[in-house]
């Protein structure tokens, strides 16, 4: 609460010398200092979620209801548009990874998401500083906000790199007709909001190359699920990422729990990996329909129980009808290792409707999946309903 009650009153103080504006529903709150030497966008949105699961022998139930995620944002530009500037705060106790057991929670509160500064060389070029999200696999770089299932998928999950805090550099190109993207990062290797200290001193190397066959996509729609832009041609965009995080002590890289051993006397010891992870992805869109597939791969240098290693793919696609009404299918495979030859394949079929009433800014979302694991008799079935609203 005094974290936001701090955001509350640091908006308030910028507003009584700021040029207020509210444009859209789709582009928030706008603040421009009288000298534009300053400008920030605020918005908020909020998922609430419902959802039930159970197994075929109906012995195993579970119902869950809660604010899945509630975020505040704001990004603009300070100074100079050369700098802008993107701030991500998570507020609800999900988002933030808290358990109902308060005693596990020794690492602290996790609110900030995103904190990073963009200073734009030119048109082509781009550097940022700080924490945020990795150029990983595009189902993750999608916004939760912006997706056609009420979630993503078991891929995602096991496999994305998440956020991390370092030096990224952007490239926008072209190659004849075609754009083309790059992008490169060296970041810690320890997720968002890490303070302690790696005692290897091991860093991430993250690289992503994207291009787009037919051109780009209508309002960034590479980066938003659904065809909401209903776009007239065909487009196609093609995703490469590659990620080396040495010496990690996390069992997914900048994600999971952190890997302790005991050894032969009985005291635990910090474990520590390279894991290298690889990403293939493609999104198509044209006329209402949508098509998006990924493949994910992580590889240890060391077979040592607790961390995760294995491979994943994932494919869906939607059809928006004219009112707004888009229905969605998915299927993911994850065959899952977690060292020491201990696997466990897991399988989910998945139907989605959607109701799109302002875009992804208001709609509401079901989805029902069947899913099935290697050695599990019974299978499981989950329902969930969600509503999202933000400007």
């Amino acid at each position: 609460m005094k974290y936001l009650l701090s955001i509350i009153f640091l908006i308030i103080t910028f507003s009584v010398k700021a040029q207020f504006n509210y444009e859209t529903v789709d582009k928030g709150l706008l603040f421009k200092s009288s000298d534009d030497r300053v400008k920030m966008k605020l918005s908020f949105r909020v998922q609430s979620l419902a959802s039930f699961e159970t197994n075929e022998s109906g012995n195993d139930q579970e119902m869950k209801a809660m604010v899945r995620r509630m975020r505040l944002k704001s990004k603009g530009y300070i100074y100079n548009p050369k700098f802008e500037y993107k701030l991500e705060l998570a507020i609800s106790n999900r988002d933030q990874g808290i358990t109902k057991d308060a005693s596990r929670v020794s690492h602290g509160s996790k609110i900030v998401l995103d904190a990073v500064l963009k200073y734009n060389i030119n048109k082509k070029h781009q550097i940022w500083f700080g924490q945020t999200k990795l150029p990983g696999n595009r189902e993750r770089v999608i916004s939760s906000m912006a997706l056609q299932f009420v979630d993503r998928s078991n891929v995602n999950s096991k496999f994305n790199i998440d956020r991390d805090f370092g030096v990224q550099y952007r490239l926008k190109q072209k190659i004849g007709n075609m754009p083309l993207t790059l992008a490169a990062a060296v970041s810690t290797g320890e997720g968002r909001n890490i303070t302690a200290v790696n005692e290897e001193n091991g860093l991430s190397y993250t690289g992503r190359l994207e291009f787009y066959p037919f051109g780009k996509f209508t309002s960034k729609g590479d980066y938003f699920s659904a065809d909401l832009k209903r776009e007239n041609k065909p487009k196609l965009a093609i995703g490469v990422t590659s990620c080396l995080n040495e010496n990690t002590n996390r069992s997914g890289g900048q994600l999971g729990s952190f890997v302790e051993l005991a050894d032969s006397n009985g005291n635990l010891t910090s474990q520590y990996n390279d894991i290298t992870t690889l990403f293939i992805d493609a999104i198509f869109k044209y006329n209402g329909l949508s098509i998006m597939g990924e493949y994910a791969n992580k590889n240890l240098s060391k077979d040592i129980g607790g961390f995760t290693s294995g491979y994943g793919y994932v494919g869906q696609l939607g059809y928006l009808f004219d009112n707004n009404y888009e229905f969605a299918a998915r299927y993911t495979s994850v065959d899952l290792a977690k060292g020491l030859g201990v696997t466990q394949n897991t399988t989910e079929y998945t139907l989605g409707l959607s109701r799109y009433i302002v875009g992804h800014k208001l709609k509401v979302q079901s989805d029902i999946s069947y899913i099935t694991k290697e050695n599990v008799v019974d299978s499981n079935y989950r329902i969930r309903f969600q509503i999202e609203f933000g400007i």
